[in-house]
């Protein structure tokens, strides 16, 4: 039987000319991501599901960081003086998401080598994924319509030069 591969392709760099909208974008992948998160938490044994899992730990490992980077790193402290109670209610949230991340990163792994979920996968498979679709739904509600009201274009370039770096 052939190995199976399951892949969720990246944006284009082009977009990074706008971060709110490269960033929206990125929410629309990681919702993609979400789903089959939460598809392998409610079966995690079949023929695709190593698949789906080393999707899901290239994902946890490597893009959501760099996705959580710009937006702590970027967009938040720019935010900070036109939104404050904001950012520190996200910035306390990043810490539960963190520590739930680590786990579900150390739970997904044993799935993508081939073996079996381990015990609480499911649980902190779906707590991740409910916290996280919460944690989108704020940055769209609130974060990214506020950075388009009060940061400039300058702002926005530096941004997006920010952006481009951590990616090369």
């Amino acid at each position: 039987m052939d190995a199976v591969e399951a892949e969720v392709g990246g944006l284009g760099s082009d977009l990074l000319a706008d971060p709110c909208a490269f960033l929206a974008a990125e929410h629309g992948r990681q919702r993609a991501l979400l789903g089959h998160l939460e598809r392998l938490a409610r079966r995690a044994h079949g023929a695709a599901q190593p698949a789906i899992a080393k999707a899901l730990v290239a994902w946890l490992a490597c893009e959501l960081p760099l996705h959580l980077t710009d937006e702590a790193d970027s967009i938040m402290p720019r935010l900070a003086a036109a939104a404050p109670a904001l950012v520190v209610r996200l910035e306390a949230e990043d810490l539960a998401l963190r520590d739930l991340r680590q786990k579900l990163r150390e739970a997904v792994a044993p799935i993508a080598a081939g073996h079996a979920a381990p015990d609480g996968f499911a649980a902190t498979a779906l707590a991740f994924a409910q916290l996280y679709r919460q944690r989108l739904a704020t940055e769209e509600a609130e974060v990214l319509p506020t950075a388009r009201r009060v940061l400039d274009a300058a702002a926005f370039d530096a941004i997006a030069a920010e952006m481009r770096q951590r990616r090369n």
